[in-house]
């Protein structure tokens, strides 16, 4: 949702999720680069996996922790929202123009969103024409509906803080940014579509893209946290020890079958995931997907996405175009926001005034 007309200027990329805030500054030009990142934990519970911010006075700590002088240039920041105030579809409208549609969204949008309509933020973005029912010229656009307290909450949080919330995204879209960024080249319309995966704390995140648009995406609640709670029924122990023993012993003889057992599961969901988007399209097959975040190294996953996902599997590299800048980007940060920072790196670049 974008806050602001304001001319284009180069954003902090700022994503608050269920384990940690992650902050990301790209110098954008001939040759990209990074400038600064930085990121810290957050005690579990600060924000929960809807989305909600349950401890405020920790995540604001947490930022100004972050954002001490001399970390980032600005405090101007594109903000990740994400949950169950955040609502994303893809739905067909009589063909008309960009500002036709502006004007029209609110009455086109009340049919599809489970919230009362004064009560949402509204965006689109248009995915392209298409022919309805006895040759009538329609669209395709995907909507997006954002609770209008959510937005306030966040906002206000990170205005505590000192700054600057100019842009709020989904997560889902910053995902799809981030992989057009990273992969524009090989992107051609009408070629197969890409999905990309971001295993994350709080939630799995799905984002399909045709050609440079993301077209689909949704976040599924089995992650990272649901694996621990998995683990901890299972073994009869606290939360934090099946945390430790998910990360520190995961080949052992009691954590491995369990964690290869959640690692099923999980996949039958994304599996089933993809196998919607597909039958809402015609003439689609996925060409790769592309894993990233810190849950894609649970134990056995990645066997069983080379089981059941019908395409080839490959780590998603949301730097490769991306160069350090000295003392403050050295090459094990490029690796950790390799594997984590592909939503803040897709907030990064985005600029004021931008919209979906």
């Amino acid at each position: 949702m974008d806050l602001t007309s304001l001319f284009a200027r180069e954003l902090i990329g700022l994503d608050m999720g269920v384990s940690g805030i992650k902050v990301v500054e790209i110098k954008t030009g001939k040759i990209p680069r990074f400038v600064a990142y930085n990121r810290i934990p957050l005690p579990w519970g600060a924000i929960s996996s809807d989305g909600e911010i349950l401890n405020r006075e920790k995540v604001v700590a947490a930022l100004k922790k972050l954002f001490k002088p001399g970390h980032f240039s600005t405090k101007s920041v594109a903000v990740a929202a994400f949950g169950n105030s955040i609502i994303v579809k893809k739905i067909t409208v009589p063909r008309m123009s960009r500002e036709e549609l502006q004007h029209q969204l609110f009455w086109e949008a009340e049919q599809y969103i489970p919230f009362d309509i004064n009560d949402v933020n509204l965006d689109f973005a248009i995915l392209g024409p298409s022919t309805g029912a006895q040759g009538k010229p329609q669209m395709e656009i995907l909507l997006v509906a954002a609770k209008k307290q959510y937005i306030r909450d966040l906002s206000s949080v990170v205005e505590e803080a000192g700054l600057k919330p100019v842009l709020i995204d989904s997560q889902a879209f910053a995902l799809g940014n981030a992989f057009v960024f990273s992969y524009g080249e090989k992107l051609n319309e009408g070629d197969p579509s890409h999905v990309i995966i971001d295993f994350g704390a709080g939630t799995t995140k799905v984002s399909v893209l045709e050609g440079s648009k993301t077209v689909f995406c949704r976040e599924l609640r089995q992650a990272g946290i649901t694996c621990t709670e998995f683990l901890s029924e299972r073994l009869q122990i606290s939360f934090l020890e099946a945390e430790m023993q998910k990360l520190t012993q995961p080949n052992s003889a009691q954590v491995k079958p369990i964690l290869q057992e959640y690692a099923h599961l999980l996949v039958d969901e994304i599996a089933k995931t993809i196998d919607y988007y597909l039958g809402q399209v015609r003439d689609r097959s996925i060409q790769k997907i592309y894993i990233c975040g810190g849950g894609s190294f649970l134990l056995g996953l990645e066997a069983e996405l080379a089981d059941k996902m019908p395409s080839p599997i490959e780590r998603f590299d949301c730097t490769r175009h991306l160069a350090g800048t000295g003392e403050k980007m050295n090459k094990k940060m490029l690796e950790e926001m390799n594997l984590l920072g592909a939503v803040s790196i897709g907030l990064a670049i985005r600029k004021q005034g931008d919209t979906l």
